[in-house]
């Protein structure tokens, strides 16, 4: 904070993003871009379901958060139906297949660990249901960053979000997300 700012058009701004998104790459186990955004993570769960719904989605939710995918989708005009199970319970694959394999949604959200009750999703035993269908974008809130290992592209996640005060241990008002360049046809993001 004591020297000049940097131009955000110049070379040397060039420099520092490129740094910041190879370490954030890392962090995030991908190699896809990643989106830096001033907003909070709801800023870029809203873009997600915007911008990766053609169709309807279909929202999980183990409380809160997932309720949040849901408020958003609805607040923008987002057709989607909500899957919410009981608190304090996580997904299955079984949950997710029932309503995927209906071919009514192009998108799919969920939270991977819901701070307000605790459950942490198990996302290796999800991916292969997401796996099957191919033409579904899988969007998920992964607020516990450096806690958990979170494999996101072994693990076939085409959108993860997340927030800087979450295990970042960041100041809160940035969000990151990994929109993926092979879903760029059906995920505008």
């Amino acid at each position: 904070m004591s020297t000049p700012m940097i131009g955000h058009r110049s070379g040397d701004y060039s420099d520092l993003q490129k740094r910041v998104t190879e370490k954030l790459q890392k962090l995030a186990y991908t190699a896809n871009p990643i989106l830096i955004s001033a907003s909070s993570g709801s800023g870029l769960m809203e873009g997600a379901i915007r911008c990766c719904t053609a169709r309807r989605a279909i929202v999980f939710s183990v409380g809160t958060f997932g309720n949040r995918w849901f408020e958003i989708a609805q607040g923008n005009g987002v057709p989607a139906d909500k899957h919410e199970v009981e608190w304090g319970n996580g997904l299955t694959a079984d949950m997710i297949d029932q309503y995927l394999s209906t071919g009514k949604y192009d998108c799919a959200t969920l939270t991977h660990s819901e701070t307000s009750t605790g459950v942490m999703n198990h996302l290796a035993e999800l991916a292969p249901v997401f796996r099957k269908y191919p033409d579904v974008v899988w969007c998920i809130d992964a607020s516990p960053r450096r806690s958990v290992k979170i494999e996101t592209d072994a693990l076939g996640v085409d959108v993860m979000v997340t927030s800087s005060q979450k295990c970042l241990a960041l100041p809160p008002g940035l969000s990151l997300a990994t929109p993926p360049p092979r879903r760029r046809s059906v995920c505008s993001l």
